[in-house]
């Protein structure tokens, strides 16, 4: 009987043996699984909502997919999955989000968006009016988006870094109602830097388009930026700071990876340690100007979100998101770090997580010396491994984070693939240099 890792990698090369329309149906198919799953199993009505509309064309596209895989012609045709990647985000992307923000807008009665939304247009709306974005004694979490109402969750801790605020801030304008909601900017800007970095990009066309599927097309993209989306701008912006380490142009990569982690701490791992690999084989020289520009961007701006009222600052993004807070964030899974934190009850609710911190600090130490990476997209694979670890073992966390560990992976696959093609084509010219510089008979 086959082990697991044995199973895995038979499965991927089952899947990587697959032409390029052959994997998009297989992973279309999926999607429409996964649609059917948060059909029979959610209890957000926000994903129940975009999974009704998104599970037929994710199965049809699917389906439309795998039958032009058939036809040599169509495999051949560079537009055929591009067409087919159009048509998805129309579908499960723009559809379902402006079906979402039109019921917001007419109160239609329901919760339409997850509980970030209304918490970032309060951040927003405060600033617009020359407030701190943070509460001194914020008192309610997030209920959710049923409305535009700027009482919904004005008193709500606030778990996001500075950056965040560019997001609510239209909500405060007068611009029309529709445009106000924070998904639409959290949208487009996902959209822009994700285009921008595949532009730059030396991939090849089939690699940026399966890039493009797993941050905006697919449920790890379209989902969350219908229901919520704040994650996604992180993801973009990691993306690019990837693309930039790879075009060897180490202060534009710090300068994305500094607004990143301006916005969320889930863009810090990545960030920080691209450091090390930056760009590839480069000298400690080149790193200092990656690490020089990530902290010049993101050490004033965190210096200043945190001076202006420390102990808001302290609660907001500190005590709040690890639990330590009377009020208990929402963010709810039943993983292990959770369910312990649960199980030793609030007496010991602190002792568990420096455990837990300790565990996973541990993990992520033994994970690196038996790894060693080298390159970016060895890195990357290493973050994904850490980041999967510290969501099992985070006190307080969603199965949404999955989407950061599911993303890296699809990168560290596809730019180990440029490694390895560049490393070839390095080899090559070393050496035909050589046989130029040998001595002629």
């Amino acid at each position: 009987m086959l082990s697991s890792p044995q199973t895995g990698k038979r499965l991927w090369r089952f899947f990587a043996q697959l032409t390029p329309l052959e994997q998009d149906s297989l992973l279309y198919l999926a999607s429409a699984i996964f649609a059917v799953g948060q059909l029979l199993i959610s209890t957000h009505a926000d994903y129940r909502q975009w999974a009704a509309l998104a599970v037929i064309p994710y199965a049809l596209v699917g389906l439309i997919a795998l039958l032009l895989s058939r036809h040599k012609r169509a495999q051949e045709s560079r537009f055929t999955r591009r067409g087919l990647v159009v048509s998805l985000f129309l579908l499960c992307l723009v559809v379902p989000l402006s079906i979402s923000i039109a019921q917001r807008v007419n109160n239609v009665p329901g919760i339409h968006a997850q509980d970030e939304v209304a918490v970032i247009e309060r951040c927003g709306d405060r600033v617009v009016h020359n407030q701190n974005c943070y509460l001194n004694a914020p008192n309610t979490v997030g209920t959710g988006a049923q409305n535009l109402s700027k009482k919904t969750d004005a008193t709500a801790f606030v778990p996001y870094l500075p950056g965040m605020i560019i997001f609510g801030v239209p909500n405060g304008l007068t611009i029309p109602k529709a445009l106000r909601d924070a998904r639409v900017s959290l949208t487009l800007f996902t959209l822009v830097i994700t285009v921008v970095a595949l532009a730059l990009s030396r991939l090849s066309a089939d690699d940026r388009v399966r890039l493009f599927q797993f941050v905006i097309i697919l449920p790890t993209g379209a989902l969350p930026l219908v229901t919520g989306g704040d994650d996604l701008p992180i993801v973009a912006l990691l993306l690019l700071a990837l693309v930039l380490s790879y075009r060897r142009q180490p202060v534009l990569a710090g300068i994305a990876s500094a607004v990143a982690a301006a916005i969320k701490l889930t863009a810090w791992p990545l960030a920080f340690a691209l450091i090390f690999v930056q760009p590839p084989n480069s000298n400690r020289h080149v790193r200092f100007r990656y690490g020089g520009a990530l902290v010049a961007i993101l050490a004033p701006i965190i210096a200043i979100a945190s001076l202006i009222n420390p102990r808001a600052f302290f609660v907001n993004e500190i005590l709040f998101p690890l639990g330590l807070t009377k009020i208990k964030s929402p963010a709810e899974s039943p993983l292990i770090g959770q369910k312990l934190v649960g199980i030793f009850g609030s007496q010991l609710h602190t002792l568990v997580i420096l455990a837990l911190v300790l565990v996973g600090g541990e993990l992520a130490l033994l994970l690196y010396r038996r790894l060693r990476p080298r390159s970016p997209s060895a890195m990357t694979a290493y973050v994904a491994l850490v980041f999967f670890i510290a969501i099992m073992l985070a006190p307080a966390t969603r199965f949404g984070y999955l989407l950061y560990p599911a993303n890296m992976v699809v990168w560290a696959i596809i730019f180990h693939k440029f490694d390895l093609r560049l490393r070839a084509r390095n080899s090559q010219v070393e050496t035909l240099d050589a046989g130029l510089a040998s001595p002629t008979t």
